[in-house]
């Protein structure tokens, strides 16, 4: 099998692939790094949802009190 020959860039620990012209990289720290943004911008969406589902919630009981109390008091 041919060894792949990788090309330098000018961005630190990118490389390209001299035949497939791929961009390779080889910065292990960057990529953990980068992984950990992407999974924590993705809790905080999962988070802003349940927010948004309780203040939903919310809304749903105080509406279903208000027309409790009017029934009750014979409005």
């Amino acid at each position: 099998m041919k060894e792949k020959l990788l090309i330098e860039t000018e961005s630190s620990g990118l490389y390209r692939d001299s035949t497939s012209m791929a961009l390779i990289n080889t910065d292990r720290a960057s990529f953990a790094a980068y992984k950990m943004k992407r999974q924590k911008g993705s809790q905080v969406k999962e988070l802003s949802i349940e927010v948004a589902s309780l203040k939903q919630d919310m809304v749903d009981i105080k509406t279903m009190l208000t027309t409790l109390t009017e029934g009750l008091n014979g409005k």
